[in-house]
């Protein structure tokens, strides 16, 4: 999904944005490895991620909190920023998933902070829970947790 052309401003408890990423393929886990410093051979070595009794390959967390970065980045467009994001990972993503990422607006305060919860999913299976805030540059609405 390319980035959003213009914000979503202003926002309203209960809309939702999606992000449908492409399925996750070994080589990028590998060049998310160089690019993080993370090489831990469980997110490309297949021998030894099933070693670890990890029934195979999975994907570096913080890729997965790094969808959830883009769905919210996409959705608010190039004045806002997210100024915290948080979450937990559910259950392993591995190569060949393809990860839905739901936000929805919790909330909108006076001082115009957007709280925003975050899902991902691969089909029907949770993979990611969060919260984020984001803050739009100028002082307009913004979203948060």
């Amino acid at each position: 999904m390319a980035p959003a052309a213009t914000s979503a401003w202003p926002v309203r408890p209960g809309e939702t944005h999606q992000l449908r990423k492409a399925p996750v393929t070994t080589r990028q886990l590998v060049m998310y490895a160089g690019a993080s410093g993370d090489y831990n051979p469980i997110h490309y070595d297949l021998p030894h991620a099933q070693s670890a009794g990890l029934g195979g390959v999975i994907a570096h967390g913080m890729l997965t909190m790094a969808f959830a970065g883009q769905c919210l980045t996409d959705w608010a467009g190039p004045t806002s920023h997210v100024s915290q994001i948080g979450g937990r990972f559910l259950s392993p993503v591995r190569p060949g998933d393809m990860v839905v990422m739901n936000a929805t607006v919790d909330s909108v305060s006076e001082d115009q902070i957007c709280r925003v919860s975050i899902e991902g999913l691969v089909g029907d299976r949770p993979v990611f829970s969060g919260r984020a805030e984001i803050v739009q540059a100028s002082g307009q609405l913004a979203f948060s947790h």
